[in-house]
């Protein structure tokens, strides 16, 4: 009954060690490949393609995304389904690739966490740092994993409903029994602090590895997401008070200016969403949100022309002005001004939170036009976060999570339909198609899942 664990946390690890084998060194020990040295466990948190997995199935299923009519005869079923916010969405031949992900990343941080410290070769402080950043690597996956497959974070309930398995241990056959949306919280909140504790560096060399203030900026994100906005806004804060370079569109020729991921100044943490959902098409009144001399609209988007199949109409354009971007949904200063602006709004400071708005709009307006929003009362000031989100935010399945946490709100919940193949679509506020479903394939083999 264990097939799918025995997939995902044998099967890759030991196609991982293969890939791996230049520069993480093992030892047999008997018929198993085991991690010996600091090295190994530097080496396995160093694989960049696994460990920043991310998913990005829900990005379709956003109010980002609107599929052109021509468009929609080209998709795949798995796309289609996903857009039409299905109770299944892959058929028996099928793997969920988002969900194996995000579980192999969990899986290679359970590993390190488990026996980093215990490793021969290296010096306490590289054990430990290692150790720390495996917390905010597994703290990542869930938080992505609860807000796919679980129902929306409520701070008026218990949470008590089910979400994803909690794996906190490199074992190939626990059970999988879904933990609740509460205790998936938990763990995440408690994972990003025991990073805390265990002295995470300030600066790493490339910011595709954890840091402190990645820490205060996942902690930020996933406060917001709980609705607990003092201790989002703290964190935020934080974060920005370690790192705060905004890039200034007024300096770039055109969108290839855009700086490759890992020298942009902007980004805190790295993490992409599967190369597979580049350019999705936008939904036209999303592009039409966009003033005309707001730079971002050329910056973040492109010509639907520049994607195969070709559409009619725009798609995210970072990713393919920079390819070595991808869609990257990591903590970013950006995202700590959006969230500190919110937070501000919600607690009561809508002059801070237009001033935060600013800073940010500043670098993304043409020179000698103007940018400066104003607010007198916090509903006109959140108004305003919201609306800079979706635009600052673009085409990265950020707009998916927005959408759950705002249906709790009577003033922002909202109905959504869709016209797909000729049928029509509807997204009712809170209803089960803001949850993904767990593959049938892995529930079948392990029958605790649908539980």
């Amino acid at each position: 009954m264990k097939f799918l664990k025995f997939t995902l946390y044998i099967v890759l690890p030991i196609l991982l060690l293969n890939s791996c084998r230049d520069y993480v060194e093992v030892e047999q020990v008997g018929n198993n490949r085991v991690l010996k040295y600091t090295s190994d466990y530097r080496g396995l948190a160093n694989n960049y393609t696994d460990m920043t997995s991310s998913g990005g199935i829900h990005l379709l299923a956003s109010a980002d995304v609107e599929f052109p009519t021509t468009y929609q005869t080209g998709v795949s079923t798995i796309w289609g389904n996903s857009y039409t916010w299905q109770e299944k969405i892959y058929d028996p031949s099928q793997g969920d690739a988002d969900w194996n992900g995000l579980y192999k990343a969990i899986y290679y941080s359970n590993v390190i966490l488990d026996g980093v410290m215990s490793s021969q070769g290296g010096s306490d402080a590289e054990k430990k740092e290692i150790y720390a950043e495996a917390y905010v690597h597994r703290a990542f996956a869930y938080l992505q994993l609860v807000n796919v497959y679980g129902p929306q974070f409520d701070p008026t309930s218990d949470n008590a409903a089910k979400a994803v398995p909690l794996l906190l241990k490199p074992e190939l056959f626990s059970s999988l029994e879904r933990s609740t949306v509460g205790q998936v919280y938990d763990q995440i909140v408690s994972d990003l602090k025991s990073s805390l504790a265990n002295d995470i560096q300030d600066t790493p060399p490339f910011n595709v590895l954890p840091s402190r203030r990645a820490a205060y900026a996942l902690l930020a994100r996933t406060y917001l997401y709980m609705g607990s906005y003092q201790l989002s806004l703290d964190n935020a804060q934080k974060a920005l008070s370690m790192q705060n370079t905004l890039i200034d569109l007024k300096t770039f020729a055109s969108g290839y200016s855009y700086p490759v991921l890992i020298q942009n100044p902007e980004v805190i943490f790295s993490k992409t969403l599967l190369l597979t959902y580049n350019g999705a098409p936008l939904s036209p009144e999303l592009l039409n949100s966009f003033e005309t001399n707001d730079l971002r609209y050329n910056y973040y988007t492109a010509p639907g022309t520049s994607y195969y199949p070709t559409y009619t109409g725009r798609g995210f354009g970072i990713n393919l002005y920079s390819y070595t971007n991808g869609i990257n949904v990591g903590v970013s200063v950006p995202e700590m001004y959006l969230i500190s602006a919110e937070c501000y709004a919600r607690l009561g400071s809508p002059e801070k939170a237009v001033e935060n708005l600013n800073i940010l709009r500043a670098k993304r307006y043409k020179t000698g036009t103007t940018y400066q929003v104003a607010a007198t009362t916090n509903a006109e000031a959140l108004n305003l976060v919201l609306t800079e989100r979706q635009k600052e935010l673009i085409g990265r399945g950020f707009r998916w999570f927005d959408q759950r946490r705002l249906n709790l709100d009577p003033a922002f919940k909202k109905t959504y339909t869709r016209v797909f193949k000729g049928q029509t679509y509807i997204l009712e506020p809170n209803s089960d198609g803001y949850v993904f479903p767990i593959n049938q394939n892995y529930i079948d083999l392990n029958p605790e899942l649908g539980k």
